[in-house]
């Protein structure tokens, strides 16, 4: 994988003492992040990402912002990761994917994380270590208050349906929650993510809606890292205004629940998937 970083590698730090640390950035929850990111005129932005070229694809300028810092690599790259999390105050992590495949995404990030915070935390021996703030994305699945508000045969079925991303997400989860000397975890908790018009976010430490909009999310993610209000908490949910829709969204998520629950039981189920995912956009374009 290449490496690139872009702006500011030898930044001066207190010019501009916010550094939001995104990563991510290309995904549904990231991409969001850095739009609303954007709109702030007190913030330095580092993005990480694997792919310079997808990046650039969702935002053509971003490369010409004096704000924001580039990185580019693998996330299993501790020095690149260093260098983009030094003098960061927050970051914000939205790595992770719904398909219900094996993966280690989220555990690979917080262990290159970690790795890069601890040695940054051993090269300011000079002067006291500033515990930044880590914005997770979790899912309100495993926060027991919000979960209990479901149907015990509901709560079965997404669990199980999404067992190997909330698999990486409780590893990733563990690792971060383990270390207090190197982040201050904040546990963001939505409840379905829906691609959908924005409706306004709420945060609640009590309750979550059906669903969240990815825009609301984002927005949420931007409010929880730049308002000292929410500093002292641990996990909050995370709902759209007009989330509670089942008639609106519950075809969706039946359909995700279901896929992800042959992927569970049924062998062999994603290289059949894939094949015909593959043949189907293959005869659409030769339309």
């Amino acid at each position: 994988m290449p490496r690139k970083l872009m702006h500011n590698e030898h930044s001066d730090h207190s010019v501009m003492a916010n550094i939001i640390c995104v990563l991510g950035a290309t995904g549904k929850t990231g991409s969001g992040v850095v739009k609303e990111l954007l709109a702030k005129t007190d913030v330095k932005i580092h993005v990480y990402v694997r792919s310079l070229g997808k990046l650039l694809a969702l935002f053509p300028h971003l490369n010409s912002d004096d704000r924001v810092s580039i990185f580019e690599g693998s996330i299993r790259d501790a020095e690149l990761m260093t260098k983009c999390l030094s003098g960061t105050k927050t970051i914000i992590f939205t790595l992770g994917d719904n398909d219900n495949r094996p993966m280690t995404i989220i555990e690979d990030g917080a262990k290159t994380v970690l790795s890069a915070l601890q040695t940054l935390s051993e090269s300011s021996k000079s002067q006291p270590w500033t515990v930044p703030r880590l914005i997770l994305l979790s899912s309100s699945t495993w926060n027991p208050r919000f979960a209990a508000a479901r149907p015990a045969l509901v709560h079965w079925a997404i669990k199980t349906a999404f067992t190997q991303p909330y698999d990486d997400l409780r590893r990733g989860t563990a690792l971060f929650m383990g270390s207090p000397a190197l982040c201050r975890p904040l546990l963001v908790q939505p409840g379905a993510l829906m691609q959908d018009n924005p409706s306004g976010h709420e945060i609640s430490t009590e309750s979550v809606r059906l669903t969240a909009t990815y825009a609301d999310l984002a927005a949420a993610f931007v409010e929880l890292a730049t308002e000292p209000a929410y500093d002292d908490l641990t996990a909050v949910g995370v709902s759209s205004k007009h989330g509670d829709n089942p008639l609106k969204y519950g075809p969706l998520m039946g359909y995700w629940i279901i896929k992800g629950l042959c992927a569970q039981f049924i062998p062999g189920f994603w290289p059949v998937h894939d094949s015909v995912t593959a043949f189907t956009a293959w005869l659409i374009g030769h339309k």
